[in-house]
């Protein structure tokens, strides 16, 4: 704590801004008084989840249709019109990404009616908010990139456990596992590296858009996130360092968490599951492999305080042997309402897990590999990790034309392994009595700030600041990194202009014009300074048709880097293997320029198409080198010169209904397609293909819905790997895995269910010579009040 201090001393200028905006706002705000009789009033709410719903368009207007007055809610979902004259009206509402909604009300002298509006969200698929492509909201039919969103009733009636099984499913997503809790990659459209255990990551994961990368690797936690608590996932692709910075060269994951609910609300997921048994010749244990797992939420709104609570639990013995773990966690998050149309908002999260230390298979010299055990000198590894973070929010809108945001943030990651006595690693670096403990504690803190101006009726303009420090402590530094710390610096500024507009206001021809430049320190090393910009267009022609409702088609351009992590610079030893690297502190930040074309259609309100197309042009690619020509290295973290990657997307989603039998009978199916050509083109190459990029990406799902009976069905098929790192001729073979659900809801407040998971029993690899899991089975209950 005492580098944190020292830190914030040395950089009071740069924090001394967001403090100095947070107290004018409070100090020039007053709260509205209102001298009235007859009046209306209300809150506008979603009518699935019963949260708030700030800035959406009231308007009261005359039995006949002609608007009296508009407003908007504010930041508590609240409305007024005061002094009204008693008789009869319509109030109606609207809001980007929700169904509009009327209510006839009449009014008598000197009453003061509240209404309650509740506001359905779009089903259509074009008119989903986003958040995350332009840091503004948007449709996607407006968004310039290629974007997905999972929302919270896309988890409810998947088989999904943890936060990497939501990921899986979208199109240009490669998750690799190496057991159930330590996910080694998450990459998209072929970003990131797969070798190192999560180093090289190229996804930028944001929690409510605060940054949630630890600060050795650069790497996510990704299955540590709760479930219960997202409202919604947003997946962009492509190249966001003209937002985001460094970590956003390969696209930006955004989960945004559920807010508190206006009324008291209680939920419990309760589940438990077990593996398929194994045949003799591939058990490791005569035990049933079990999993289990509790969640919690409680929410409630007190006046102007507002709270959600959250406590997760999950423990499972391990589909194969090292790969059992025990986790839980807990999170808050406290709203509070400072005056009219200003809020406060603070989050606190932690999480504990201990886990086996996940190996490669079993396979000894001139014998059979034994895909579900372990090498016996490697069990007993455990990896304990524990995180907590805390975020203080502050937001305002003074007016229609501005608003302005600011969060501090603080996030750390304290990991301890431990080596069993026959472990190599210990003899090496420990005892073969005691074995090896190792340690690594990283530290995140930082201000990201913002402010918003719509400029005239064409002209939506924002600009702000970054400002993260990231301190890592590690030892024993013969294995680990040592000591470091690396900053980053970065201002940003975008521009989006209405070229062209409709009769009514609607866009037709859009761009987007932004920059960010970011000066990236490492303490006592090296610093760069890197300028990322993007331009992009959506052109959405007015086409007056039954049959196709809405299309639109995209073009962006945008540069991006990603400054090498403080594991790239300086990893001695990989320990899932027990591979030797030589450490290379010279590394060069690496750099793309990347161009994507794109277009979606709707038809009829129930068929969406997508399609894009893409190419990522690398340079100085950080990539693994084997340096030493064997099989076991040794390996070198180094810049390639040269690299490509290009493809095209397609994704289709088809939602209906019908009447069966006098009642409601739903359906929808989606597919998703998505090849990439990876290419190592730097002179000195030894293969073509850069490692641990499939060509063929295919996710399906089915969706069933009768009489409060929900069937799900999901699979992907991933092609074959054309290249590996480490174990050379065992590149893991293509696979198709299927999962299904059944739910049946008997109340509004009770749900029971039963899943499948690899329903067909599929033996497969996401990584080499690392056995995924089996077929499963799962079962629980949702409880609601």
């Amino acid at each position: 704590m005492k580098t944190f201090f020292h830190i914030l001393y040395n950089r009071h200028c740069i924090l001394a801004l967001p403090v100095f905006l947070f107290l004018s706002g409070i100090a020039f705000s007053q709260t509205p008084v209102s001298n009235y009789e007859t009046a209306v009033s209300g809150i506008v709410l979603d009518l699935e989840t019963n949260e708030v719903i700030n800035s959406a368009s009231v308007i009261l207007s005359y039995d006949d249709g002609k608007k009296i007055s508009e407003t908007k809610s504010d930041l508590k979902g609240v409305f007024t019109f005061p002094n009204i004259q008693p008789g009869s009206y319509k109030v109606s509402a609207r809001r980007i990404g929700y169904k509009n909604a009327e209510k006839n009300i009449t009014l008598s002298d000197k009453e003061r009616l509240e209404l309650k509006i509740e506001l359905a969200p779009e089903e259509i698929n074009i008119d989903k908010i986003n958040v995350t492509a332009t840091k503004t909201e948007q449709t996607l039919q407006q968004t310039p990139s290629s974007i997905s969103i999972v929302t919270s009733d896309d988890i409810k009636y998947k088989n999904i456990l943890t936060f990497d099984n939501i990921l899986q499913g979208v199109e240009g997503v490669a998750v690799t596992r190496t057991s159930g809790i330590n996910v080694n990659s998450l990459s998209i459209r072929g970003s990131s590296d797969v070798a190192g255990g999560g180093i090289g990551n190229r996804v930028l994961l944001l929690l409510d858009g605060r940054p949630s990368l630890t600060g050795d690797s650069k790497g996510a936690l990704w299955s540590l996130i709760p479930v219960s608590i997202i409202e919604r996932t947003e997946v962009v692709k492509g190249a966001f360092s003209s937002l985001y910075g460094s970590s956003a060269i390969g696209g930006v994951v955004n989960v945004i968490t559920k807010k508190p609910t206006y009324t008291p609300y209680t939920g419990i997921n309760i589940n438990y599951g077990f593996y398929n048994k194994l045949n003799d010749s591939l058990k490791f244990s005569n035990s049933l492999q079990t999993f289990r797992g509790i969640d919690a939420i409680n929410s409630n709104t007190l006046g102007k305080f507002s709270y959600l609570l959250n406590f997760n639990y999950k423990k499972n013995d391990g589909h194969a042997e090292q790969t059992d773990y025990e986790f839980y966690g807990g999170m808050g998050k406290f709203m509070y309402d400072l005056f009219s149309n200003r809020d406060l908002e603070f989050t606190v999260q932690y999480t504990k897990s201990n886990s086996a230390y996940p190996h490669y298979w079993r396979k000894e010299a001139g014998a059979f590999a034994e895909p579900y055990k372990t090498t016996p000198y490697y069990l007993g590894d455990r990896i304990k990790k524990e995180t907590s973070s805390f975020d203080i929010y502050y937001r305002a809108i003074p007016n229609a034309a501005s608003k302005y945001t600011s969060r501090f943030y603080y996030y750390s990651l304290a990991s301890e392994s431990f080596y069993n006595p026959k472990n190599p690693v210990s003899a090496q670096f420990g005892s073969t009595v005691t074995g090896l403990n190792t340690y690594i504690n990283s530290y995140n803190f930082g201000n990201i700030s913002q402010v918003d101006f719509q400029i005239g009726k064409k002209n939506y303009f924002i600009t702000g600041f970054d400002a993260q420090w990231n301190i890592v402590r590690s030892n024993p530094e013969e294995i680990l990194y040592g000591n470091q710390q690396q900053n980053n610096f970065g201002v940003y500024a975008q521009n989006q202009y209405k070229i062209i507009t409709g009769n009514t206001g609607e866009e037709i021809l859009t761009s987007t014009i932004g920059g960010r430049v970011d000066r990236n320190v490492f303490v006592g090393g090296t610093a760069t300074t890197q300028f990322s910009p993007k331009f992009s267009l959506v052109f959405t022609p007015q086409i007056n048709s039954n049959w196709c409702n809405e299309v639109s088609y995209r073009f962006l351009v945008g540069r991006a880097f990603r400054s090498p992590s403080i594991a790239e610079l300086f990893f001695k030893k990989e320990l899932f293997g027990g591979f030797d690297f030589v450490y290379n502190p010279n590394l060069k930040p690496e750099e793309m320029v990347s161009y994507e074309i794109g277009f979606m259609k709707q038809y009829k309100n129930r068929f969406t198409i997508d399609f894009a197309a893409f190419i990522n042009i690398y340079d100085n690619l950080i990539q693994y080198v084997n340096i030493g020509g064997g099989i076991y290295g040794p390996f070198q973290v180094q810049n390639i010169a040269n690299s490509q990657i290009k493809g095209i997307e397609f994704s289709l989603d088809y939602k209906s209904s019908m009447k069966l039998l006098q009642n409601d009978f739903g359906y929808h199916f989606s597919v998703n397609y998505t090849y990439m050509d990876a290419r190592d083109l730097s002179a000195n190459r030894t293969e073509d293909f850069l490692p641990y990029k499939p060509r063929h990406l295919v996710n399906f799902t089915a969706d069933l819905n009768y009489r409060d009976f929900y069937f799900n069905l999901t699979g992907k098929y991933v092609s074959k790997i054309d290249e590996v790192l480490f174990f050379k001729y065992e590149e893991p073979k293509a696979y198709v895995v299927t999962d299904a659900k059944i739910s049946k809801r008997f109340s509004n407040k009770f749900t029971l269910f039963f899943a499948v998971s690899n329903l067909f029993d599929v033996q497969y690899q996401e990584l080499e010579r690392t056995q995924a899991p089996n077929r499963n089975f799962n079962s629980g209950i949702s409880l609601e009040f």
